[in-house]
């Protein structure tokens, strides 16, 4: 980036304020979509800008395609701007990374090669984000490998301060009558054996710094409880919105003095 004190430059930081936001014009989304993009529009790129991942498809065939993420939220972005020069790139950075929740929904593919993407000065910067964690009878092994490394990337290269969870759960036709709810001790105790069936979980809480954590669910229809493990995911997913997230709350949020 090119150090030049233009005319711009030396307009009134309020002024330039205005013309940030009219070159980045969120069409007041304060969250950002990103997602996988479709393989076959990645393939007509001719030169990629951004990190290539693969992606698994979510037919009977899961064949491993190439794709890259993209912002899939309705905006007016000019982010040209943001190279004329260094003091450019800071001051829109916050506006356009700082300000808004990054969410990823289901896509948590594409957490780690946008991450990579991003200027080491820009991460600091990208406080909120949200996405949606698979159930686990619904998960494959590539999604839990893909768990792991977002994981492992908002640990050691991220400031995640506030964080939007959405968790995926079941309810047998007969509903969850007759199945335990487990309490926040529960989960302790499932933590302290570091329960298989919740490792995504003990993953997740190596993630420090978490000052706000919204945990809700989104429930499917599963099959009945005729296995350990559907029973678990069943109680489990009762659990999810009361003790399950006060659970998160204790161990992951910063206590306020």
């Amino acid at each position: 980036m090119m150090e030049n004190q233009s005319p711009f430059m030396l307009m009134p930081s309020e002024i330039r304020l205005a013309v940030y936001h009219l070159l980045l014009n969120d069409k007041n989304h304060k969250t950002f979509e990103i997602r996988n993009e479709d393989p076959e529009v990645y393939q007509r790129h001719d030169a990629p800008t951004r990190t290539s991942y693969r992606v698994l498809g979510r037919d009977l065939v899961r064949q491993s395609r190439p794709t890259t993420y993209h912002l899939i939220t309705e905006t007016d972005l000019h982010t040209s701007i943001m190279g004329v020069n260094r003091k450019i790139y800071e001051e829109t950075s916050h506006l356009l990374y700082g300000g808004h929740t990054f969410s990823f929904g289901r896509d948590i593919e594409a957490i780690v090669p946008f991450f990579s993407d991003l200027a080491q000065q820009t991460k600091p910067l990208i406080h909120k984000i949200s996405l949606v964690k698979q159930g686990s009878v619904y998960s494959r092994d590539f999604d839990r490998c893909e768990w792991s490394n977002m994981c492992e990337v908002l640990k050691n290269d991220m400031q995640i301060g506030s964080l939007k969870l959405v968790v995926e759960g079941g309810r047998p036709s007969l509903g969850w009558d007759g199945l335990p709810e487990y309490s926040v001790t529960d989960f302790k105790t499932l933590a302290s054996v570091r329960y298989e069936a919740l490792e995504w979980v003990w993953e997740l809480l190596s993630v420090k710094g978490i000052q706000r954590l919204e945990v809700s669910s989104e429930i499917h229809h599963c099959p009945p409880s005729h296995s350990t493990a559907m029973e678990f995911f069943a109680a489990f997913s009762a659990s999810i919105e009361k003790g399950f997230a006060d659970f998160l709350q204790s161990e992951m949020v910063l206590a306020r003095i």
